[in-house]
């Protein structure tokens, strides 16, 4: 079983792929001064076995190595995600609460 983080930029999205076949996404949306991951999906015949995880770390370091913008979570998983792995904040730039969404999401 292979698992592939593809970035698909004319969707604004990455795919994580289990031998060529889509099985998740997070999509992202890129403003000005950041790029807010607005979403993530697992489908649910692939939850449980650490795919989101997978994807929301490639999304974050392929971000963080291709702009300079902040990455910010629009999604409660991606801000789990990063509670749990408080190493990110700082690598991903940290900012704060995003002014137009509130405490709905976090700047990383």
């Amino acid at each position: 079983m292979s698992t592939e983080v593809v970035h698909q930029p004319s969707k604004s999205r990455y795919v994580i792929m289990i031998d060529d076949k889509e099985v998740g996404v997070a999509n992202y949306l890129s403003r000005e001064n950041d790029i807010m991951i607005t979403g993530t999906f697992i489908d649910p015949a692939h939850r449980n076995e650490g795919l989101g995880a997978i994807l929301v770390r490639q999304t974050i370091d392929d971000i963080i190595a291709t702009t300079t913008k902040k990455v910010t979570s629009g999604c409660w998983f991606v801000t789990q995600w990063l509670d749990l792995h408080p190493g990110y904040v700082d690598k991903a730039r940290s900012g704060g609460v995003d002014a137009e969404l509130g405490n709905t999401c976090r700047i990383v």
